[in-house]
């Protein structure tokens, strides 16, 4: 008899715990979907064009970027505002704290904005871009443009857990291309 009380009270207890592995697989399953579907859909975007209220960035340093920049915009019809700043020469490391809160300002004339993605043209050194990166990270979608080939070329696109994701990101770029 206690044998029999034992044996139920074992199968009970994996019945519950067979019962919980599984709500939390299929809930785990439903959550990566909604998550990947987000993130496939948000990828569709970028080639159906601008969202409601988007406006490009326009950085330089050592040279302005903006005359291809407005050109650029006015090749794809794109009418939107321009937030740039640019220096004449090169900047020395004493001039970096000017520079980066030149930059943020930038981040905070398109927050006043209401921006709701930013199209970033930069020309000018590596850490200063890294910079960007950071200051940029967690906001908006940024569309980060390079000049190639005679005209602008969307590179990438940062976005919330960008980084975070960017592993995963390039498997299932690798499955839907069939090298997966």
């Amino acid at each position: 008899m206690i044998v029999e009380t034992v044996n139920y009270v074992i199968d009970n207890i994996w019945d519950i715990i067979g019962t919980a592995a599984l709500l939390w697989a299929a809930s785990s399953l439903h959550f990566a979907k909604r998550k990947w579907q987000k993130k496939i859909s948000a990828m569709k975007s970028l080639e159906n064009g601008l969202s409601k209220r988007p406006v490009a960035i326009c950085i330089g340093v050592g040279k302005s970027p903006c005359a291809s920049v407005k050109a650029f915009l006015q090749e794809k019809k794109w009418d939107i505002p321009i937030l740039s700043w640019a220096t004449e020469g090169f900047l020395k490391p004493e001039d970096y704290p000017g520079a980066m809160a030149k930059i943020n300002s930038l981040r905070k004339q398109a927050l006043d904005l209401g921006v709701s993605e930013a199209l970033l043209f930069y020309a000018g050194p590596v850490d200063l871009a890294m910079f960007i990166g950071a200051s940029f990270d967690n906001w908006v979608p940024v569309k980060v443009y390079a000049f190639a080939n005679g005209t602008y070329e969307l590179h990438l696109v940062l976005e919330r857990e960008a980084a975070r994701s960017s592993s995963l990101r390039d498997d299932l770029a690798k499955e839907i291309a069939g090298g997966g």
